[in-house]
């Protein structure tokens, strides 16, 4: 066996090695070992080069690795339920096994990638209540604080009225023009906020919640 052949050998083999056991890699493990066996078990780096042009075992080998990676997220995602992050990998999944050039795996997954980083954008719009929650406990407490007659002179009656104008100033001339840039339908959707991917980040029993929803409505102007 020639020296270079020997090399190849030896770096297909610690290629191998890298994913044997690792039960992430089930299929890349597979696609490595088609690939090793194939040059240990040629006369020459040719016949190496012709088994992997006519199995495909190149471009198998990284649609291997993509759905061993796509499937993972999968699993991850749905355990966090993330429901519009799950939609990529379920996508890929789905069509991977139909893919037969490099052009063709880079090219869907990057369209998938790009159609559902749009998804996530969106849904990202739902975590406003979450950014407003201290405004609205300030308007709250300015609303409904008990202040001595001596005192109210001291303090401005009409803050709780500037914060919700500037609210929904800043709703009218910012949100809703930055969304409607990734959809133009778009409408806030308050039944999202009880998603698990959006309910786990406000730490607030859901009675009060629901309060800090109405009181949402008003400072935004929904």
């Amino acid at each position: 066996m020639e020296k270079r052949h020997q090399e190849y050998m030896e770096y297909y083999q610690a290629r191998l090695k890298k994913y044997e056991n690792n039960p992430l890699y089930p299929h890349s493990y597979h696609s490595e070992k088609e690939l090793y066996e194939a040059i240990a078990n040629s006369e020459n780096l040719d016949e190496f080069g012709r088994k992997v042009e006519d199995g495909n075992l190149a471009v198998e080998n990284a649609i291997a690795l993509v759905k061993d990676q796509e499937t993972a997220r999968k699993k991850l995602y749905q355990e966090l339920k993330e429901e519009i992050r799950l939609h990529a990998p379920l996508r890929i999944l789905d069509v991977i096994d139909t893919l037969k050039t490099d052009l063709e795996l880079t090219n869907t997954v990057s369209e998938i990638e790009g159609e559902v980083s749009n998804e996530i954008a969106l849904d990202l719009f739902t975590e406003e209540i979450y950014y407003d929650l201290l405004s609205l406990e300030e308007i709250e407490v300015f609303q409904s604080a008990e202040v001595p007659d001596e005192w109210k002179q001291e303090i401005n009656q009409d803050y709780p009225q500037e914060l919700i104008t500037m609210g929904r100033e800043d709703w009218n001339e910012s949100v809703i023009p930055n969304a409607h840039k990734w959809d133009p339908e778009w409408q806030y959707t308050f039944d999202l906020i009880w998603e698990e991917r959006h309910r786990r980040l406000i730490p607030i029993p859901d009675e009060v919640l629901k309060k800090r929803i109405e009181q949402f409505k008003i400072y935004r102007g929904i």
